[in-house]
């Protein structure tokens, strides 16, 4: 163990004891006071031009609001699918990736059954390795692969649910909005986007809901939208300009009223705030991340992102569904009892994806076996591998 936590006593102290200050309880109190009092339509209204320098929910006539738990589905069909991947590396005998895609059905009614697999691919030819071939030649890396391996996890539950009973659902880990596509590079997009636009195609076209569900989420737009509640520039009604606000704070010594809205997310604020209940979910919200235009299919906004947050018992977590979910009131409802169902399952966490993400993880032994699988192909067709100095360091460890 090489941290020495009296270093960093002192500092764990005061970060606690700020937590708990009085000037926490009264940001907190400020931002409850702006929830409750906030006018809807008048912020939608500031929303529809403005400029803001954080991300916010979109423009929507009432944003409180709550919906308790449907009446239970006693039989469904749910299809959970999750990734993990071996990156190429230098070190390694052979210039490669492989994508490990676990895969999980269950059935819940008369007939309970269970389907638990996982598909590998591995990717080793020189136009597989680079991104945009022969043009740009972007080397796969782990900051790229990403979107690549959410675009199969969701081809892959598509599969799974194509001659399913109804009703059905898939659920993803994490997210459906592909945020790394904002800063790579218009190839990556380009690679990965119209797999995954696909696959969502094949989900509304089989009327069989996709969501994806957020476990602790970090997430801040409500929170955020409370700051434009408090907003005093410009004037009430008038589209914000969080540039223009910004930029008179040197120049004025102004204090924006937004500030004190303390810094916490949107799982405290429905649970601190809102205090959704067990079951309980709340409003739905649509994502304004600028990825999502590439979202939009023949000029139709059917998969676009919205989101809502939901008391599991254990935690408030986010869910995300495509937009022709959200406006459909059964497929809403189903996606609210299932996920809820799953977590009360899975002790906190849904249970099918705790099993798609056990089918997928590739562990410390495994990524040995593929080097050494690949080592022996290689020795038998006569080539012999010297291995770098740094992986023999890792391979053995000595003083």
């Amino acid at each position: 163990m090489t941290l020495d936590l009296a270093l960093v006593a002192d500092q764990i102290a005061a970060m606690v004891a700020e937590i708990g200050s009085d000037d926490f309880e009264y940001r907190v109190g400020r931002l409850r006071q702006a929830w409750e009092t906030h006018d809807g339509p008048e912020l939608a209204q500031r929303l529809e031009e403005g400029k803001s320098t954080f991300l916010l929910p979109g423009p929507q006539a009432h944003y409180r609001g709550r919906s308790p738990l449907p009446v239970a589905v006693d039989s469904y069909t749910i299809a959970a699918t999750d990734g993990s991947f071996i990156l190429p590396s230098r070190h390694a005998p052979a210039r490669y990736y492989l994508l490990n895609t676990g895969r999980v059905r269950i059935n819940y009614g008369e007939q309970p059954s269970a389907m638990l697999d996982n598909v590998a691919e591995l990717y080793f030819r020189d136009d597989e390795l680079v991104i945009g071939a022969p043009v740009y030649n972007i080397p796969v890396n782990g900051t790229n692969i990403g979107p690549k391996r959410a675009a199969e996890e969701l081809r892959e539950a598509a599969e799974l649910l194509a001659d399913a009973p109804r009703p059905s659902i898939a659920l993803q880990d994490g997210t459906l909005i592909l945020w790394a596509l904002e800063t790579l590079p218009e190839p990556v997009a380009a690679w990965t986007l119209p797999a995954f636009l696909e696959a969502m195609i094949q989900f509304r076209d089989l009327g069989i809901p996709v969501a994806s569900y957020v476990s602790a989420p970090g997430s801040r737009e409500i929170v955020n939208l409370m700051r434009i509640a408090l907003c005093d520039y410009p004037d009430a009604g008038m589209p914000v300009n969080c540039d223009h606000c910004r930029r008179r704070i040197p120049i004025e010594g102004r204090e924006p009223p937004c500030d004190v809205i303390p810094e916490v997310t949107d799982r405290y604020f429905f649970d601190e705030i809102e205090d959704l209940q067990p079951g309980e979910r709340s409003a739905v919200f649509s994502s304004t991340s600028k990825i999502l235009e590439r979202y939009r299919v023949g000029g139709v906004d059917d998969f676009m992102i919205d989101y809502f947050y939901v008391n599991v018992d254990r935690e408030i977590g986010r869910v995300e569904i495509p937009r022709w979910v959200s406006r459909s009131p059964e497929q809403l409802d189903l996606v609210h009892w299932a996920v809820y169902d799953q977590c009360q399952r899975g002790r906190g966490y849904p249970v099918a994806l705790q099993e798609a993400h056990e089918k997928a993880v590739l562990s410390v032994s495994d990524r040995l076996l593929m080097e050494v699988a690949i080592e022996r192909e290689l020795a038998r067709h006569g080539i012999m591998l010297t291995h770098t100095g740094k992986d023999g360091s890792k391979r053995g460890r000595f003083v």
